[in-house]
């Protein structure tokens, strides 16, 4: 409880600074409109995570944003998948950075994908039904074609570096030459918990915008101003997750993007605290809640049965 009025305090101060540079960044109240639906890992409950299979099921549903994870392969491919290691997703083992891309593209990337997990986990006892279906670790290189083929008003892009230290500096410099060569840089969001990765990507192009990750609220406004960051993204279970903390970030020229909020209560919450966007595991429901349109059909086409699989979370 004390962390969380030292937080608020600091917060409450920061209300006040109304006149720093960043207030007029690309978040002001003027640009703001409802909060963006962006598929957490494609929108992990309707289809496995990080995966085409995932990205294409969240086009068709109609997001916003295409959220995604990456690590270089030993042969400098970036690929995307959430984990350091291949077991919680995957029919293979071990650690994704000492294997070749040949060696990943072998893996069985839908081996463990349960329809409405949040995320996946490894477990015997619940139906998968894309095993041995070809679902294969994808590259950022593919996403990115694929998002560029869906034309000028197709959905953003936000990529996660995972890697840590000086490994996830070096990931940023094939990272933004993919950004360049894309064809829509103005649609890639590159994030990280760590702030060494985006403040390389600000050093090769500062024009790429960069969307930093915490656990707390304050800490993590406090650094994407003094670093540039144009997003303060925060766990939806933070302690010091206000509308104190977003009304600070709006002021301060900073876009507010919490993850993961997956039940309607949850959502419904943050979309009446104004935020900018909201990355979760079930885009189809919130997507219902703000209105919008959705099939009537929210799993992966692939997955054949589960017809009466809904498209929010069951509790």
């Amino acid at each position: 409880m004390r962390l969380v009025l030292v937080c608020l305090c600091t917060l409450a101060a920061l209300c006040g600074c109304g006149g720093s540079d960043d207030a007029a960044g690309p978040y002001s109240a003027a640009s703001r409109s409802v909060p963006y639906v962006s598929g957490h890992r494609g929108g992990s409950a309707y289809a496995p995570e990080d995966t085409m299979t995932a990205y294409r099921n969240a086009a068709r549903i109609g997001v916003d944003d295409f959220e995604t994870d990456s690590y270089l392969s030993s042969d400098g491919v970036l690929v995307l998948i959430h984990d350091a290691t291949l077991d919680r997703t995957t029919s293979c083992s071990g650690s994704v950075t000492t294997r070749t891309f040949a060696e990943l593209r072998q893996c069985d990337a839908g081996y463990w994908y349960s329809p409405g997990q949040s995320t996946t986990a490894s477990d015997e006892s619940l139906p998968h039904p894309l095993r041995g279906k070809g679902v294969v670790i994808p590259t950022a290189k593919e996403l990115f074609d694929f998002a560029a083929s869906l034309g000028a008003y197709g959905p953003t892009v936000t990529i996660e570096i995972k890697q840590a230290g000086a490994a996830g500096e070096a990931a940023a410099a094939p990272l933004v030459d993919l950004i360049h060569a894309s064809g829509i840089q103005n649609r890639i969001i590159v994030q990280s918990f760590n702030e060494g990765p985006l403040a390389q990507v600000r050093k090769l192009d500062p024009t790429i915008k960069t969307l930093f990750l915490g656990n707390l609220a304050t800490t993590n406004l406090i650094v994407a101003r003094a670093q540039g960051f144009d997003y303060s993204s925060v766990s939806s279970s933070a302690p010091d997750f206000t509308q104190a903390y977003v009304n600070a970030a709006h002021q301060a020229g900073k876009g507010v993007v919490p993850w993961t909020p997956d039940s309607s209560a949850d959502l419904r919450k943050f979309i009446g605290e104004g935020v900018d966007g909201i990355i979760t595991n079930y885009p189809a429901c919130l997507m219902q809640l703000l209105g919008r349109p959705i099939p009537g059909r929210v799993l992966a086409p692939e997955i054949q049965g589960f017809d009466d699989f809904q498209p929010c979370q069951a509790s």
